[in-house]
This record gives structure tokens, sequence and C-alpha cells, in this order.
């Protein structure tokens, strides 16, 4: 697409564009949740009871009550933005000592390497995942998701988990929940947040294309990412509650620096018709595509929502 086209058409922000900012900052600015506060008690909880054996629980009797929340890697394949992420949201937490990290190599047959731990008194563990090496596959994320899934179940018999995914994490966790998220055994996907998620291949608006008309109808330009997307979304679990969460960092070009507001939402009109509740925000910030993880709103947005 012509760049100086884009920039003479995008001059001023839209209304609609105007109104998600405004609702997503009333939104993210508030103080801490119930639930956030919630999630601040069990640690302290957790840490004062961890040096006990007086109560035991195990994994099967606790795995109905708890629900984990899996926290996907970018194109990078490294867990390092999820450290970052993590450490911003939960300071008292060591994401390598205090959350349970799963790395399953996609460059060696999907070798699981598993390392970290779960808490049995935790209601809502973390879990990072990454593909050591990287990828924006969506197909090669999913079936490496579907390795630490598969673990998940043997080891904890989790029946429901939250997803996050970060950026090409995105791109996997969403192939995830059209190819696997339905297999009977796997646990159901209560949320999934989308944090700067990719789903068109980096498509940015095309001339005379609004985000109004992007919502309503989907794309102009389609990338066979986003076909494979508009020909499987059916099968996401239509329960599912969805928030695509897309980073302002640059108005005039409409990106966060790497992924196109247009290629964020590009997928909203295709979750609306499967009647997945779906929630979108475009949030103010300095920090690029690849640093947003340190971005305080999205720290204070992830707590709200999923604790």
């Amino acid at each position: 697409m012509n760049k100086r086209l884009n920039k003479k058409r995008m001059k001023t922000i839209p209304l609609l564009v105007l109104i998600i900012i405004m609702v997503g900052l009333s939104f993210l600015l508030g103080r801490q949740s119930v639930a956030a506060q919630k999630r601040s008690t069990q640690e302290n909880t957790i840490a004062s009871s961890s040096s006990s054996a007086t109560k035991i629980v195990t994994a099967t009797s606790a795995s109905s009550s708890v629900t984990p929340t899996f926290y996907i890697t970018g194109s990078g394949g490294t867990a390092h933005p999820l450290d970052r992420l993590i450490e911003g949201m939960f300071p008292t937490l060591n994401p390598q000592k205090d959350c349970l990290n799963l790395q399953v190599d996609i460059s060696k047959n999907d070798k699981l390497t598993v390392s970290g731990s779960i808490n049995p008194l935790d209601k809502t563990p973390i879990i990072e995942f990454a593909t050591v090496k990287g990828t924006i596959s969506g197909e090669i994320y999913a079936k490496a998701i579907k390795v630490a899934m598969d673990y998940l179940v043997s080891k904890y018999h989790y029946q429901a988990i939250n997803l996050v995914g970060y950026s090409s994490g995105g791109t996997g966790a969403i192939y995830y929940m059209m190819d696997y998220a339905n297999v009977a055994n796997l646990p159901k996907v209560k949320k999934y947040l989308s944090l700067d998620g990719e789903y068109n291949t980096e498509a940015h608006f095309q001339v005379g294309e609004t985000l109004t008309s992007l919502l309503t109808n989907g794309p102009i330009l389609k990338t066979p990412m986003y076909d494979y997307i508009a020909s499987h979304y059916s099968q996401i679990n239509p329960e599912t509650q969805i928030y695509l969460l897309e980073g302002n960092w640059n108005t005039a070009e409409q990106t966060d620096g790497a992924i196109p507001w247009a290629d964020t939402f590009s997928i909203y009109h295709l979750l609306m018709a499967n009647k997945n509740p779906v929630s979108i925000y475009l949030y103010p910030t300095q920090y690029k595509h690849g640093r947003v993880v340190l971005e305080p709103l999205v720290q204070n947005y992830i707590k709200k929502i999923i604790y």
C-alpha cells in the first residue's frame, strides 16, 4: 500500500477510535479489581503456608477449582518478554521459580522441557510457554501448544484455562483454539487475551478502508493467515471470552510499531459472527511493539480481566 496515501487519509482519528480509547482508558486507569486484590492476598497466603507440611493438596482434588493462565510468547521463541510482563504485574514473583515454565522446542520435534513450579494452593497459577526457536507459523505454534496442554492435563488434570497470546503468540493461540481446543480431554479456554496479536500477517489498512469498516466487514487485504482463520473460526468455542488489545503507539500510521491496527482487529467480525463475547481496546503507549509488555496499562488490564 502507498504509505503516503495512507498518511494523507489518516489525518484525524475516527470517532469510533476515540470511543475505544476513552472506554479503554476509563477501564484501565481504575484501581485494581477485587479479583486482582484476591490474587495478591492469595500470593501472601501461599508464601506463608509454603513451609507447612500439615496440609497436602493433590493436583487431582484441586483441578476443578483451579484456572491457570497460559502465557504464549512471541516470534522470538524465548520467554523473556513474558518474564518482564509477569514481573510488572506481580513484583513479588520470580517467573522462573514461582511459575511453571514449559518450553516446547519446535526445532527438536517438539521436545518438552519443564522447569519452575506450581504451588498446589494457588488457584490461579501462571504458566509460561515458549517455542525456543522462533516462528510466526500458527500451525507450528498450535501443535507445540497442544504438546504443552497434554502435559498439563496428565500432570494437573486442569479442566479450564485462560490464554494470553503476545504478538505471534496470538496467532498460535487462535490456531490452537480452532484446531485443538475442542478436543474433549483438553481444558476449556475460558478467556483469551490478545496482546498486540497478529492475524493477517501485518496487513495495513488499504486506501479507503477505515477501522469502522474493518470491524464491520473484515479486511480488504486478506493474507493466507487470515484466510485460514476465516475458514476455521467456527471451531472456536463461542463461550470463550475474547479481548483484543492493541497499542496506539503511532496514530498516524495506525500501528504499534510492528503490528498494524488493521491486523490485530481483522478477526473481530469473525469472532462476533461466532457469537463470542469480544472486547477491543486501543491503549496509548510510548512503547513500541517489542516492549509493550512493560506498559503499565497492559499489566493492569491483564490483572483486571484475568485475575
